[in-house]
């Protein structure tokens, strides 16, 4: 369906990592980013982004569970 395939291709980009550092470093992704302040700033800093990615990511989940359930 429509939503599994929007649920794999977010969770495909936001995973991305390697190619982005390699290839293209700005503009940052999250994943970029959160590695970009803990090599600069040390997990002090890094964290912070780290809870927001895995907040949002958490709650598109949350949210796509429930309106694929409340179809059934």
């Amino acid at each position: 369906s429509i939503i599994s395939g929007f649920l794999m291709c977010s969770a495909r980009a936001i995973s991305e990592f390697g190619a982005v550092v390699v290839v293209a470093y700005h503009p940052m992704t999250a994943p970029v980013l959160i590695y970009e302040r803990f090599e600069s700033f040390g997990l002090k800093y890094s964290q912070p982004v780290a809870v927001l990615l895995i907040a949002v990511s958490l709650s598109i989940f949350i949210v796509l569970r429930i309106i694929t359930s409340t179809k059934k």
